[in-house]
């Protein structure tokens, strides 16, 4: 039987239309969906916490690494975002090479806020989708080059801004 905080996100997912499914076999309730963004293809997980009334949401990157160079680079990456971010960050499966944005929320009621559960997921997609071309030009990177890349520059890129407020 689903709890109703695990009911209510569900239901904020159905009011928006958004595809999602069930995760068997974690802690927890989850779901699992997949976001078309700007600049690549998020895909998160929403884990409940009932007894604590808490919800998480966690994008993942698809660019996993096991060079020790650029799963450096990656953590400065995601170390550097951090800095400038209010809500939600940035953290590494380290020995996977996997990035990952995590935003979670404690609930007051048993039920979600559809309107604070639909801001957390845009918030994790528009974060992803923030740091892909980022992400991207560091596992495009090799060698020297990739030593020569300065992450804050690559940071301050506003070509690479997901839209906001289309689509």
């Amino acid at each position: 039987m689903s709890s109703p905080l695990y009911l209510s996100v569900t239901s904020a997912f159905d009011s928006e239309g958004w595809a999602h499914a069930p995760v068997e076999g974690r802690d927890g309730e989850v779901l699992r969906a997949a976001f078309e963004a700007q600049h690549t293809r998020v895909e998160l997980h929403v884990q409940v916490f009932d007894e604590i009334r808490a919800v998480s949401v966690v994008a993942e990157s698809k660019l996993l690494t096991d060079n020790p160079a650029l799963r450096e680079r990656i953590a400065e990456l995601a170390m550097r975002t951090n800095e400038g971010l209010t809500v939600g960050g940035f953290e590494m499966q380290w020995d996977r090479g996997l990035l990952m944005f995590r935003l979670t929320n404690l609930f007051a009621e048993e039920r979600a806020d559809a309107k604070i559960v639909t801001g957390m997921i845009h918030a994790a997609i528009a974060e992803m989708d923030r740091i892909a071309p980022a992400l991207a030009t560091l596992h495009r990177a090799e060698g020297g080059g990739l030593a020569a890349i300065d992450v804050r520059d690559l940071l301050q890129r506003e070509d690479w801004l997901p839209v906001v407020g289309e689509g």
